[in-house]
């Protein structure tokens, strides 16, 4: 059976971006530039989008392309191609499936809220909002609300069985008439809207919000100097751009043989900073400055991501004239987006039991989302599941397999070659010294992140014992062993010929 390919350009741009656009781009990325320096954060960001956002990127897009026209688009399978399809690789390559899987368990429960709080707010169901200059007053029922939401109550499982089924749906309906359309409709849509709420949010209290996007990117140099803030900031690129989780790569399995991947790269990057620099840093910190002040933000921030996005912003939304149709566009601004994203750090594993397994791809999607249902209710029910996994999978496999990928498509694969099929039918030649330079430094760059990651971070989460978090280590072993288990039966399957 013939595998699918993206219909048009647009849609693959849309779709590549929606990818990459995400919750880290109008909620991560402006708590940690609000915590980490200021403008100040913004160089090692800018640092790390180059020697590991931009080459990383590039690369999942050559290697999608090259190993989608040998009908692969699961990590298990592009990295078997190098090696033989050797069960070793394979199984390393299952490290590459098994990361959206395990994202996507507790990405889609929190997709699940912006749903809910989306049509909660447009029925008038929000907490009525108090009028204080002391923002934790203010955000004292919206605090209430979101814990008793999140416990979790039966609105938040019907909204979540509801996402999980709106995912299941589009999936079904495969690459064109499902992701690439909800692409196409869903991404001008995020931006138009994310453009509006920039606007109200800058515009408060006589354009003080203005002030407050001076405030986030006012520099403090003395930052640059805490290993922690490059951290963060590498961190962010690696998870605001979908990197090292294998998606880029698959979406890129499904392009033309004659497509110009490296303008795809860069549109999709160039589309992600836009949404993520502009858009996500013009609305909630400006927002919070407005109505709390100066002082509020930072505190806001050390509060973390969920507290901007489904406390401070809906308290500050719903004071507003109109509010509660504002508090929807901003929560159904936030589902787009994390929409986007959960489809395609879904679709690996489909791609795996569709390409190598050989499974048809209604059932290759139906097991997919049972797996992705289970680890989603294990979210919803057992305290510190998200964060445990979020720090294994969303954080160190991201940077280790980011590290792999480097090592086999540049080194392994050979320079000439990649070099060669980097710049296949593409719009610009990218000198061999180039990739020479990125294939020696981003590595470097990459080993010192794991170290002062591993140094700083994982005695710190290794020490956590709680039952909670044994049982999302549990869980993470068995989807590592599952996935493991369809790389290796699949070899057979694989070089046995057609589907079945």
């Amino acid at each position: 059976m013939k595998r699918e390919t993206w219909q048009t350009k647009i849609g693959l741009i849309f779709a590549a971006a929606g990818n990459a656009i995400g919750l880290g781009n109008l909620l991560r990325f402006p708590s940690k530039v609000a915590l980490y320096g200021g403008g100040a954060f913004m160089i090692p960001y800018f640092v790390a989008l180059f020697l590991l956002g931009i080459p990383l990127m590039l690369i999942e897009w050559v290697i999608g392309r090259y190993a989608g026209a040998k009908g692969h688009g699961s990590m298990t399978g592009i990295i078997g191609s190098f090696f033989n399809h050797s069960y070793g690789s394979r199984v390393l390559g299952s490290i590459g499936v098994s990361i959206p899987v395990l994202i996507v368990c507790y990405y889609i429960y929190i997709e699940s809220w912006t749903l809910g709080f989306a049509f909660l707010s447009l029925l008038g169901q929000m907490p009525q909002p108090v009028q204080s200059p002391d923002y934790k007053t203010a955000m004292e029922p919206y605090v209430s609300f979101f814990k008793s939401y999140t416990q979790p109550s039966l609105t938040a499982l019907i909204f979540l069985v509801i996402t999980l089924a709106i995912n299941w749906v589009i999936l079904q309906r495969g690459i064109v008439k499902g992701i690439e359309l909800t692409a196409k409709y869903g991404l001008p849509l995020l931006i138009l809207m994310g453009i509006f709420l920039g606007f109200v949010s800058l515009s408060m209290n006589g354009w003080k919000g203005v002030e407050g996007l001076l405030f986030i990117y006012t520099p403090d140099f003395s930052k640059l100097s805490d290993p922690q803030v490059w951290l963060e900031a590498s961190g962010q690129i690696f998870f605001t751009l979908s990197l090292g989780m294998g998606a880029i790569a698959t979406y890129a399995s499904y392009v033309k043989r004659n497509e110009d991947v490296v303008k795809a790269g860069l549109w999709t990057a160039g589309l992600n900073e836009f949404v993520e620099v502009v858009i996500g840093a013009s609305i909630a910190i400006p927002a919070a400055f407005a109505v709390f002040g100066a002082l509020a933000v930072p505190e806001l921030a050390k509060e973390g991501t969920f507290r901007i996005g489904f406390m401070s912003m809906p308290a500050i939304l719903m004071s507003l004239p109109l509010g509660s149709l504002l508090s929807t566009v901003w929560f159904f601004l936030l589902f787009i987006a994390a929409l986007t994203s959960s489809l395609a750090l879904t679709q690996p594993l489909v791609a795996l039991l569709e390409d190598e397994m050989r499974w048809s791809h209604s059932k290759a999607v139906n097991v997919s989302m049972l797996l992705v249902s289970a680890g989603a209710f294990l979210s919803a029910f057992v305290p510190g599941f998200i964060d445990d996994v979020d720090f294994w999978a969303g954080t160190l496999m991201l940077l280790f397999f980011g590290l792999l990928e480097i090592i086999i498509f540049v080194w392994v694969f050979g320079v000439h070659n990649f070099h060669r099929e980097l710049n296949t039918n593409s719009f610009i030649k990218i000198p061999k010294a180039l990739v020479y330079f990125f294939a020696i430094v981003s590595p470097v760059f990459l080993v010192i992140l794991l170290y002062f990651w591993g140094v700083t971070k994982l005695p710190q989460v290794l020490s956590q014992t709680e039952p909670g978090v044994l049982i999302a280590r549990a869980f993470i072993i068995f989807v590592l062993v599952l996935i493991a288990f369809f790389s290796v039966e699949s070899r057979r399957r694989y070089l046995a010929g057609p589907h079945m």
